[in-house]
């Protein structure tokens, strides 16, 4: 029995070292920079997907530290203890001017919890910007 947990717990590892972070080591990471999150609502997600799981929900002028990897519109970053990708689309280099901020009381009104928050930037994540090339 102490054989067949042993086994399981290295499978275990073995897996959960496979999938993290995806292929990113720890000795090539390097931050470029901080930016911002500029969207009202967003996510750090394990893969460069807007389809990928969610670590971590943040929201408008929240802090990103970036790291150098790039891929396709997704940038790695960290946010508080998570590091994972986000969109580039939704990063701005200064501050910028939140609902949050401009309105503090109606957006206290609004009294959303963390399932909201979830669900408010996973649509942000799956809206496209841009012209419609339909005619």
């Amino acid at each position: 029995m102490a054989r067949f947990l042993t086994i399981i717990l290295l499978l275990l590892q073995v897996s959960s070292s496979l999938w993290a972070k995806d292929d990113i080591k720890e000795s090539n990471k390097k931050i470029i920079s901080i930016e911002y999150l500029n969207s009202l609502f967003g996510h750090v997600r394990v893969q460069p997907s807007p389809y990928s799981e969610s670590l971590s929900a943040i929201s408008c002028g929240h802090p990103i530290k970036l790291y150098e990897t790039i891929k396709g519109d997704f940038q790695y970053s960290k946010v508080g203890p998570y590091e994972g990708y986000i969109k580039r689309e939704h990063l701005s280099k200064q501050k910028p001017e939140c609902l949050q901020d401009r309105y503090p009381k109606f957006f206290e009104a609004i009294n959303l919890d963390i399932t909201e928050m979830y669900y408010w930037g996973k649509l942000n994540d799956q809206y496209i910007i841009g012209k419609s090339k339909f005619k």
